[in-house]
């Protein structure tokens, strides 16, 4: 692909997400259109409109500056160690090449905190929920286990599908009644089931090393050594949440004759939206055998339109972020393509609905240490 077809190729992508942003923002949170149906042209000019304007934007640029999109010679290039096996160093993690393959295993281990940070809240009508902390409902570590599948469509650009489980239950002692989806818990022993709380990603990624050696190549040299060499890549997409919060499968003990109903159950499913992301990686070989990988992303929206109604219009707020710092461990003679990792990671994410009817909030902190295992084919 010449220059100037990755340019276009690269705004068309870039223009398409910010114009699906921006229109987004504009029905969601401030009502364009509306209504649901008159809504659908504002959605369909976004990223129309946006993929148009990038990618001729983009053009333009590349045919002022073409170096901008082409691959220039980096540091990890010239001092790559030399690998024994041919054929499985030529799926590198660092350097991929067209039709690549990386699939990655992993669990993290999160300790949930700090302090009251994390907690969830309930409310049904005029009821409102308490705000029960995680470390007062005794759940005080998470396991998360998760799939990571990347294809790369040639050097520079690839898709990525992400898949996360989170098993946060826990079991504690209720001092007090607490409040929950208009239910008054009983004082006396709580059971959190392990929630459904699936995670879904679609990413689209670019290797932006072309760009950054072209505007920086002038000054590697003078570079401290541990800042040359790295392969930086940006990431665009989208992520869902899917939780169903549960006590005691939604049957815990509750105060007899209460007013506000028995069940003990939210379904925060039904009014989360897909969450448009935006993250950095940066990968780089340290000696013969080791890789360090380290990345953020993020995300927010703030009061939209869920598009639910639950005694009223449901406006949805939720963001969340995620870092990682991982070392693999590369060995081609004893592990062909397989590479173990460990890493340590901080996740942050919150969830905020609220109707007439509803008013739920969630929000929970984890930090800890992850292992997985990546393979290139």
């Amino acid at each position: 692909m010449d220059p100037q077809e990755q340019a276009a190729l690269d705004g068309a992508i870039t223009g398409a997400v910010v114009g699906t942003y921006t229109a987004a923002w504009a029905v969601f949170a401030q009502g364009a259109g509306g209504g649901r149906s008159s809504a659908l042209p504002w959605m369909a000019a976004g990223p129309i409109l946006g993929g148009l304007v990038g990618a001729g934007t983009f053009y333009l640029i590349a045919e002022r500056w073409p170096g901008l999109w082409t691959t220039q010679p980096s540091a990890q290039n010239a001092s790559r160690p030399s690998l024994l096996n041919p054929s499985w160093s030529n799926y590198d993690l660092v350097r991929p090449v067209a039709g690549q393959f990386d699939i990655q295993l992993e669990n993290m281990f999160g300790f949930v905190g700090p302090g009251g940070e994390s907690l969830v809240r309930v409310r049904e009508f005029a009821v409102n929920g308490s705000g029960l902390h995680f470390s007062y409902l005794g759940i005080d570590t998470a396991l998360m286990p998760t799939v990571d599948v990347r294809y790369w469509f040639d050097s520079v650009n690839a898709i990525h599908f992400r898949f996360r489980y989170t098993d946060i239950g826990g079991t504690s002692v209720l001092v007090r009644p607490a409040f929950y989806n208009g239910a008054l818990m009983a004082p006396g022993p709580i059971h959190t089931d392990p929630s459904e709380w699936y995670f879904f990603g679609l990413y689209y990624e670019r290797r932006l090393n072309p760009l950054i050696g072209y505007l920086f190549q002038k000054y590697e040299d003078i570079l401290p050594s541990f800042l040359r060499g790295w392969d930086i890549r940006g990431r665009l997409g989208l992520e869902y949440n899917y939780i169903y919060f549960t006590f005691d499968h939604g049957h815990a003990p509750v105060v007899p004759n209460f007013p506000g109903g028995a069940e003990t159950a939210e379904d925060f499913y039904h009014q989360s939206m897909p969450l448009p992301t935006i993250g950095m990686e940066a990968i780089r070989w340290i000696g013969k055998h080791f890789i360090v990988w380290s990345s953020v992303e993020g995300n927010w929206i703030n009061r939209w339109n869920s598009l639910r109604n639950e005694g009223g219009t449901i406006w949805a707020s939720q963001n969340g972020i995620e870092a990682h710092l991982r070392l693999y461990y590369v060995n081609y003679d004893w592990l062909g393509p397989f590479k173990p990792m460990a890493g340590f990671f901080v996740y942050r994410y919150s969830q905020l609905e609220d109707s007439p009817q509803d008013g739920n909030y969630l929000r929970w902190i984890a930090y800890g240490p992850e292992i997985g295992m990546m393979v290139n084919f």
